[in-house]
């Protein structure tokens, strides 16, 4: 088997070599080709990569790749995770909409739609370039926005696309370890997009509805979250548990607030990071690479959401590197896993709705637990979504169709209704003036005929 990741010369790379190093044996992986845009990164983080497979035993060759078409010939599966513009560009979106007194963030809000208008053009290109090369191949997609990416390609294109996040594998194991239970032998039933799900039920193995005990108890309702995202007689209301991502769309000016008062964006901070990163890895011998980049993961790790959040303060407790049950490589590997078992596993993917979520048109992409086994992706009926929470999910829906429609079509127009629909923006007239500036930042990357 091959794997072909487009996007190789990001910071999440050895993750995922670390991830298929203990499982390379049962999912036979013979190829991990790595291929980015941006060579001179790639070379380096390639270089990480070797190293960590070294470290971690990786059987299958690993191969640096500077032309994409070899790259992606053989492969089975592709994984993307682009970013066009890079970190700088992350920053801009963020910036640029705290400046207009919105929410800053990378996939969500003014800054998500940046981020999307960049990304899907760049990202169709790749499934037209994957139908010629590879064209038997599975997509397994990590690009943020992953539900506008999901729902472009889903309907833009004959790729077969699965749209992978490690954020609800992560809000099941805090719930789990809420409740002193091991994840594993827990069910969850999980409904909503990408970025914007919410838990409905946990089940042990004998049937045991277990949401009730963490609603009843604000001490559980706490443990659940990395910060005191959430007020307790909010969730208690709310009467489910919402993904981290929530707090944007419930707590809007706090978040903005504490961004503010902090003095930097979450984009800044991974700036700041990866250029301290980047020069340590110039400097450093084969042994350090490893021990460099461990580090750099403990700090990104502890500051997730500090910023949002508590205006920076960090978290006390550490966090495991390499989790059993959650992050970006043990999701990738999950999928990778069970597409090739015979045994049907639930992992929450964003699919194709089909007749799923009652709430939604068929070719919406929704983010559901799904059965996926060698025999493929089923999203099993979920009925209709929560009163609570329906309508802010079909207008966030209405979003990404309209951000989708903005970016093929080139519409101004378009973009416009997109960011007036978003919850996160809202207003015309800053809908306006935020759309002209991202416009200004970054020119033909909108792909938007006109400025407005």
């Amino acid at each position: 088997m091959k794997i072909t990741l487009i996007g190789a010369a990001g910071v999440r790379t050895p993750l995922l070599v670390h991830g298929l190093a203990g499982a390379a044996q049962n999912t036979k992986l013979d190829e991990l080709a790595l291929w980015d845009i941006d060579r001179e990164r790639l070379a380096v983080m390639g270089r990480v990569a070797g190293a960590m497979g070294k470290q971690v035993g990786l059987t299958a060759r690993l191969k640096v790749f500077s032309d994409l078409d070899r790259a992606l010939e053989g492969a089975d599966f592709i994984i993307t995770s682009i970013r066009v513009g890079g970190i700088d560009a992350r920053v801009k979106d963020e910036t640029i909409a705290l400046a207009h007194g919105l929410v800053g963030q990378e996939t969500v809000g003014a800054g998500g739609f940046a981020c999307a208008m960049r990304n899907l053009p760049a990202m169709l290109q790749y499934a037209r370039l994957i139908e010629r090369v590879a064209p038997g191949a599975t997509l397994i997609n990590f690009t943020n926005p992953v539900g506008i990416i999901s729902q472009g390609i889903l309907n833009h294109s004959g790729v077969r696309i699965l749209g992978v996040c490690d954020t609800p594998l992560e809000t099941f194991e805090s719930i789990a370890k809420a409740l002193s239970r091991n994840p594993f032998e827990l069910r969850f039933d999980y409904i909503g997009l990408n970025h914007l799900g919410w838990v409905r039920s946990i089940r042990d193995a004998e049937g045991t509805e277990l949401l009730p005990i963490i609603l009843s108890s604000p001490e559980l309702i706490r443990k659940c979250y990395r910060h005191e995202l959430f007020p307790v007689d909010f969730i208690q209301n709310l009467a489910l548990l919402p993904t981290e991502y929530l707090y944007f769309y419930y707590f809007p000016q706090a978040a903005y607030e504490n961004t503010r008062r902090n003095g930097r964006s979450r984009g800044q901070a991974i700036a700041a990071m990866n250029t301290g990163l980047f020069g340590k890895f110039a400097r450093a011998s084969e042994a350090e690479l490893i021990g460099i980049y461990e580090n750099y993961l403990r700090e990104r790790n502890a500051s997730y959401f500090s910023i949002e959040a508590t205006a920076g303060k960090r978290r006390q407790e550490g966090l495991e590197l390499y989790s059993e049950f959650s992050g970006y490589e043990r999701i990738a590997l999950l999928v990778l896993q069970a597409l090739q078992s015979d045994r049907p596993v639930f992992i929450p993917l964003t699919v194709r709705n089909l007749k799923s979520l009652e709430d939604l048109d068929p070719n919406d992409a929704v983010e559901l637990p799904c059965l996926v086994s060698s025999s493929g992706v089923q999203a099993p009926p979920v009925g209709h979504a929560p009163e609570t929470v329906r309508s802010l999910l079909l207008q966030v829906k209405e979003y990404e169709r309209l951000t989708v429609r903005a970016s093929l079509e080139h519409s101004p127009q378009a973009a416009l209704a997109a960011l007036v629909k978003n919850p996160l923006v809202g207003r015309p007239e800053v809908a306006h003036a935020v759309l002209a500036e991202y416009v200004n930042a970054f020119g033909s990357q909108m792909a938007l005929q006109t400025s407005c």
